[in-house]
This record gives structure tokens, sequence and C-alpha cells, in this order.
């Protein structure tokens, strides 16, 4: 639900099933459902076979390689041409320089911290909504596919917004259930989200 504004995003749902529909102004976000929608099919789509090359060699690898700053950037070229993306864009700290501060708000690109908070590991992906402790995350590299899951808010390093596009303020209610914990969350935050 958006604040101070009603509409019927909370309520439409996609054909495909993935969830609610994106409104129109943000085309990223809309790419991103729709691998999202395609991510059961082994050839995805048109323009992904990057992304599904990168999940099967970090399968491969003894570590792990970071694609959810790829994922991102594919979203943002494929809705915005002639968007550039950060050096170094497959990892997620080097967007807290892209686009423009923003408050978090749906489609907004989000990015947290991962083990600890200074150190240089993280995730990116795009807010597709939210509860009282966590965003829920549509992105690349959530349990090595892609995926939505919810990040505790205290993690959250910056939210970023495309230069020159317009924010529409939309925030979107999501009920606990509707998306997995990441895997990424220490113990005491895994059992306060099931406590809450």
């Amino acid at each position: 639900m958006s604040r101070g504004k009603t509409d019927a995003f909370d309520v439409i749902r996609q054909p495909c099933g993935a969830g609610p529909q994106v409104p129109p102004g943000l085309p990223w976000l809309a790419e991103a459902a729709r691998m999202l929608d395609a991510s059961h099919d082994p050839g995805l789509a048109e323009g992904t076979a990057r992304l599904s090359l990168v999940s099967r060699i970090d399968r491969a690898l003894p570590f792990d390689l970071p694609w959810c700053g790829a994922f991102a950037a594919h979203c943002l070229r494929a809705g915005l041409p002639g968007t550039r993306r950060p050096w170094f864009y497959m990892r997620a700290r080097p967007w807290l320089r892209w686009g423009a501060p923003a408050q978090p708000q749906l489609g907004a690109l989000l990015v947290f911290w991962l083990r600890w908070k200074g150190g240089p590991f993280g995730h990116v992906g795009f807010c597709w909504g939210e509860d009282d402790d966590h965003f829920h995350v549509l992105g690349g590299n959530q349990r090595d596919r892609i995926a939505v899951e919810r990040f505790p808010k205290a993690r959250l390093i910056g939210c970023r917004w495309p230069e020159g596009v317009p924010r529409p303020n939309l925030q979107r209610r999501a009920p606990p259930h509707a998306a997995a914990l990441t895997e990424h969350a220490e113990p005491e935050e895994a059992e306060a989200a099931a406590a809450g």
C-alpha cells in the first residue's frame, strides 16, 4: 500500500503468478519481475544468457561468485537503456555510489551489508515490499537464483534511485510469510523473524 495514496498495486496479480503487478514508470522493476516469472525456465529469456552462465559458474566454483549486481545492472539497462553501471558492478557495495540517494520505496535499489557492517561483503536488489522489520527484495543470487527474500531493515546501508527518473514514492506492505528470510540472516535474526 502506498503512503497517503491507495492504488491497485496490492491486489492486482500478474497472470504468471509472480506477485503484484508493477506500476507504470518502473521499467527496471518490470524486467526484474519478468525474469522472476521466467526463472523456472532453464533458458530464461532473451538477453539473460550471461546471468544464467554466471549462475552455472557460481555453482561449479568452491567459492561464491557474486552476481546480484549483474542482475541489477541487467534490469536497469533493459528498463532504462543507456544507464551507466558502476565500476565492478557485479558486487553490491559499488552500487552505493550509483544514481541518487533515495528513501526506500517500490523499485528502489537497496544495498545491504553481509557478515559485518564495515566489511566488503554485501547484497543489492530491488525493493519489492516491506513488513515491519524486513524489506522484501527482488534480486539475483538469492539462494543461487532470482527470487524475493526478506532482508532485515537493520542491514540496509544505502538506497539509490536512477538519476533523472521521477519517484512515485510507492510503498507496498507485505506480510512476513510472503517471502523467505535471506539465507544470510544471523541465527538471532532468524529467531526474531520466526517469533514475530
